[in-house]
């Protein structure tokens, strides 16, 4: 119980604080206890791919600068909470706090949607107010975003036969969702909707001749199914961010809201780099299990480029309002 100091004074309230402060020597005040977030990720704690790797050194650096302030506590993936009602969780609360994961909830929050399209660095979303535009838009669902947890990764295509040219899409089934769909229509491809714990076995079986997915296979096993991936990739601006519920942000102190962001903002000037090297090593370790490849003529991989971005656009721009769309526009598309 708290003691309401205004009662005592003199001589009174000098042997309520000796006692008090003999009796709680070395031990953490409710108003200076440390800061726990319950963390979820869209994959596995384990998962090696871009984001997964950069964001496991992000709170690696938030739990070190934060010790006795703040906490991220990887609480786990889909094995925790199913992929797709991560972001309910979170924005509802009571299961997690923060969940990291990609444009899974566009049909609650359209504007997330345009992330992969993006022609700018994460510094320069930010001074744009992009950013800022998506916090926004995200209150609607009681969640703050906090920002990107990767870039420069793109979505690249692995086949079991060799793709050389646009036409060879035509009549090819490849994996999808209702995000890839316009472009892969626009390829003349047959789009066939799975999840991505699908992926592996539709390859196999023959389900899908193709599928779409960041470069870092590797831990889904997809070597063994495919002989082949595109080099030239799409929607290089990568998909993830990292969300918090909105009430708990509000909730915890001010210094543990510092050192949460202040941290995103010193990742965000290093991602590009963490990428590079990290997207070699995966290209290293899928060559060396027998994947080649291969890259498109220099023309047609700027249209197979021009068609994603483009087809991207046309179909947000009939989900999102008309001066919401066209301030994103201005913002990220260079």
């Amino acid at each position: 119980m708290k003691t309401n100091l205004k009662h005592f004074s003199g001589v009174g309230l000098a042997i309520i604080l000796g006692v008090s402060a003999v009796g709680t020597m070395g031990s953490v005040t409710a108003a200076s206890a440390e800061d726990t977030i319950r963390v979820l990720t869209f994959a596995p704690t384990n998962r090696n791919d871009l984001s997964m790797v950069i964001f496991r050194n992000y709170m690696k650096a938030v739990n070190e600068r934060g010790k006795g302030v703040v906490k991220m506590d990887h609480i786990g993936g889909p094995e925790v909470v199913p992929l797709r009602s991560q972001v309910n969780a979170v924005s509802k609360g009571g299961i997690a706090d923060w969940v990291m994961t990609f444009t899974v909830h566009a049909a609650l929050v359209p504007e997330i949607g345009t992330v992969g399209l993006s022609r700018v660095t994460p510094q320069q979303e930010r001074k744009a107010g992009f950013i800022a535009l998506l916090d926004e838009a995200h209150k609607r669902i009681n969640i703050k975003v906090i920002g990107r947890t990767a870039t420069t990764g793109g979505f690249h295509i692995f086949s079991k036969k060799p793709i050389g040219s646009i036409a060879s899409f035509k009549g090819m089934k490849v994996r999808s969702h209702s995000g890839y769909d316009a472009f892969f229509k626009a390829l003349e491809a047959r789009p066939i909707h799975m999840k991505i714990s699908e992926i592996y076995a539709g390859l196999e079986r023959g389900l899908v001749q193709a599928a779409p997915y960041p470069l870092f296979v590797s831990s889904l096993g997809l070597q063994e199914v495919i002989c082949c991936a595109m080099a030239d990739s799409f929607w290089e601006a990568h998909t993830t961010f990292s969300f918090i519920n909105l009430a708990k942000w509000k909730s915890i102190s001010a210094k543990s809201r510092k050192i949460l962001a202040d941290t995103q903002i010193e990742f965000e000037g290093k991602m590009a780099a963490m990428a590079s090297e990290l997207k070699a090593a995966e290209r290293k370790r899928l060559e060396a299990k027998g994947v080649k490849f291969n890259n498109l003529p220099a023309a047609e991989a700027e249209k197979f480029k021009v068609m994603a971005n483009d087809s991207r656009w046309t179909f947000l721009k009939t989900k999102i309002k008309a001066d919401r769309f066209a301030k994103i526009e201005k913002m990220i598309r260079r």
